[in-house]
């Protein structure tokens, strides 16, 4: 089982995972100090079981339960907390909490909703892959034989209603990677929100059923997928990403009609120019380009490639640029030895002041509260 115990107090960290450790011998048991740091760490590494403090710098700990729920809605959570605050209790149980308790802890209750969390674990993933399987291929229409799942039971296990279906293809370089494409392609969106996965492939592909409130956020997601394909694709080289993301549509028996856009969108040779338009931004991001730069790269007319980038991701070639800079110092904010001066010209932009009103338009704060909030 892998555990995650979330509390800004050293002290309690230790305390949880020592009883933890003590109990579950085979239990992996990682920590973390605030809410950023735990979805961070999620979004790296698999996790089962999270413990969770409400009283916590940054986002609270109902703040980070509900971002976990979104991200990673099979996850089983509890809250712990110090001041007896069961106000908080009803807005936990309507998030999809397992259990609540008090510091200081008790063993014997830790270990007791811990034992309720891992068999509540073990009942879902026993019968929840074929009830997925089976009510998403029916969905889909690729197997009209299958017993029908009624759109109430969906309701009963997932808080959203999918209607937008995205498609994600990966392929092996000279049979380099195969033994872990499986696994790798299932994580390539994780912690999109309001997203689940099919067990099986369909038709070939893996596939992701979503919810998305309208057009705009279509792009959104869109633009999200496209990050997060280059990074993906930098940290397993030997693997190809091709990806598709269908057209938003307005109930469950109309996914069939999302599935099969997203499928073409996925061979469509502008995806292709997308990802070598991200590959070459994120070799050259701090270097002054124009967009004829990066359209005689490609081998296509500047205006051509912005009416793929506007199609695609909705956003404009200097948007791009510009968000690909911000994400990079994101990373580079996080090592606490580099002067906020440094990254901004590492990262190309003309000044620091510059730098820290893009960074605050585009993250919602300034670059040195970014650091602070991210546990620097």
């Amino acid at each position: 089982m892998k555990v995650l115990i979330v509390d800004d107090e050293p002290l309690e960290l230790l305390n949880l995972n020592s009883i933890l450790s003590s109990y579950d011998r085979n239990a992996i048991v990682r920590s973390a100090a605030n809410g950023m740091q735990a979805l961070s760490l999620m979004e790296q590494q698999e996790v089962d079981i999270v413990f969770l403090d409400i009283q916590m710098p940054g986002w609270n700990g109902l703040e980070t339960l509900e971002r976990i729920k979104r991200g990673w809605p099979d996850v089983q959570v509890a809250l712990i907390s110090a001041h007896g605050e069961f106000h908080y209790a009803k807005t936990a149980m309507e998030l999809g909490v397992c259990g609540y308790i008090l510091k200081p802890v008790v063993p014997d209750e830790l270990i007791h909703l811990y034992e309720k969390m891992t068999q509540e674990l073990a009942a879902k993933r026993n019968v929840r892959p074929l009830l997925l399987q089976t009510a998403i291929e029916q969905w889909l229409g690729v197997n009209p034989l299958s017993v029908k799942v009624p759109e109430s039971a969906w309701k009963a296990e997932f808080s959203f209603t999918p209607n937008l279906v995205l498609v994600v293809k990966t392929e092996a370089e000279q049979n380099r990677g195969m033994d872990k494409k499986e696994r790798i392609v299932q994580q390539f969106p994780i912690a999109l929100p309001d997203t689940v996965v099919a067990p099986q492939p369909i038709e070939g592909f893996w596939v992701y059923l979503s919810h998305v409130d309208n057009d705009r956020e279509v792009q959104k997601f869109c633009e999200l997928l496209a990050y997060r394909k280059l990074r993906w694709e930098k940290t397993y080289p030997e693997l190809q990403w091709t990806y598709g993301v269908g057209e938003r549509v307005d109930s469950l028996d109309a996914l069939r009609k999302s599935f099969f856009s997203a499928i073409k969108v996925s061979q469509n040779k502008e995806e292709a120019i997308i990802g070598q338009c991200l590959s070459f931004l994120s070799k050259h991001y701090e270097l002054l380009l124009t967009i004829n730069d990066l359209a005689s790269e490609v081998h296509i007319s500047p205006s051509h490639l912005s009416r793929i980038l506007k199609k695609r991701l909705g956003i404009t070639f200097v948007d791009l640029l510009t968000k690909l800079r911000i994400e990079k110092a994101k990373e580079l904010l996080d090592n606490p030895a580099l002067s906020i001066e440094y990254i901004s010209h590492c990262v190309g932009f003309s000044s620091p002041n510059y730098f820290a009103v893009t960074f605050r338009k585009l993250q919602g704060q300034s670059p040195r509260e970014y650091r602070l909030t991210s546990g620097e």
